[in-house]
């Protein structure tokens, strides 16, 4: 059966819709049209100082660690215009927390609202009072992107350093996938997926995908695959062909550098760098379908000057244009849904 519900309509359109809301529902909602020329004048006063301006679709942090001046210093020294910055829910604390969409308050140039980490413990113990807390806030609050949603994920590097064993495993085509996908559907707000690349996982994200054409869907770490005896099918032939039969299918370009290797595997964590010049062709025939992302997280918050580093070393391989759109036009059209020049 489909489950696709009948109502169909754009995220500027979400954004015009009145719905009446308390002050004590919320304290805060965004309005796209109030906060465009802050943005706008952020991006080109880093223009003129002769840098491309990136947009950050992907990264999130932890209150406890978290200085948001010095933040802002460093995004200024590094050409970071706008940081779509999530907040990843503490353990003990609530499914929920506005203090990421209260930064778009105090710094209106600097950060996009964005929805909370659907990560452990928030994500995986409190599954549909998450997915509760996560449509309430992002339609009462008008936030324009939802958070990173973790269906499959491994143990990062750091955690294998600290003995912390990760490992998510939701499937994303069960009952929490078509919740999520059914809200996006039907409010046109993105969301971003962590989802390792795996031959086994591939059929169910096809099968989301056509069935939820109006979810946009951001699959993050392009090209990061941790453990390739179980992945022979993804290939920049493959993802070429994955975008063009689904359209509502991003990617964004947060993975690690040449020299990255997974602890658990031993093998490169990105393989981008090993046909570089198969999946730039991709990149430079479908640019605004990949988004430029650092990945900060909560215990690397302060790698942001680095992180850019190695964001724009991938991006300088790229030509002029397509450097541009993967940088930031590509974020702004997906959000906001208007091309930037």
């Amino acid at each position: 059966m489909d489950r696709r519900p009948f109502l169909k309509f754009s995220f500027l359109s979400f954004l015009s819709i009145q719905t009446p809301i308390s002050r004590s529902e919320t304290k805060y909602q965004f309005d796209f049209a109030k906060s465009k020329q802050g943005y706008l004048n952020r991006i080109q006063s880093i223009q003129n100082t002769g840098t491309i301006p990136i947009i950050d679709i992907e990264s999130s942090y932890n209150p406890t660690f978290f200085d948001p001046e010095s933040f802002v210093r460093a995004m200024d020294r590094n050409g970071i215009a706008q940081s779509c910055l999530s907040l990843d829910p503490q353990r003990g604390g609530s499914v929920w927390s506005d203090a990421s969409n209260q930064l778009s308050v105090k710094f209106p140039d600097y950060f996009i609202p964005t929805g909370n980490g659907a990560n452990d413990p928030a994500w995986t113990n409190n599954s549909n009072q998450f997915l509760d807390e996560n449509e309430r806030n992002i339609s009462a609050q008008k936030i324009p992107l939802m958070g990173e949603f973790e269906f499959r994920h491994y143990s990062s590097p750091r955690q294998v350093q600290r003995g912390r064993d990760r490992d998510v495993n939701i499937a994303i085509d069960g009952s929490l996938g078509h919740r999520l996908f059914s809200f996006a559907h039907q409010t046109g707000i993105p969301f971003q997926i962590h989802y390792e690349i795996e031959d086994g996982l591939l059929a169910p994200l096809e099968k989301m995908l056509n069935q939820y054409p109006n979810a946009k869907v951001i699959w993050c770490h392009f090209a990061q695959i941790r453990y390739s005896s179980r992945s022979s099918i993804y290939s920049p032939e493959y993802l070429d062909a994955l975008l063009d039969k689904y359209p509502n299918l991003y990617l964004d370009t947060a993975f690690g550098d040449s020299q990255s290797i997974y602890p658990l595997s031993g093998e490169p964590h990105a393989r981008y760098w090993a046909n570089q010049s198969a999946w730039n062709k991709l990149i430079i025939s479908k640019p605004y379908r990949f988004l430029a992302a650092l990945d900060l997280g909560g215990d690397r918050i302060d790698k942001l000057d680095l992180w850019t580093q190695k964001l724009r070393g991938f991006l300088n391989g790229l030509p002029e244009q397509t450097k541009e759109i993967v940088a930031y036009k590509s974020a702004w059209k997906l959000l906001f849904n208007e091309e930037i020049t």
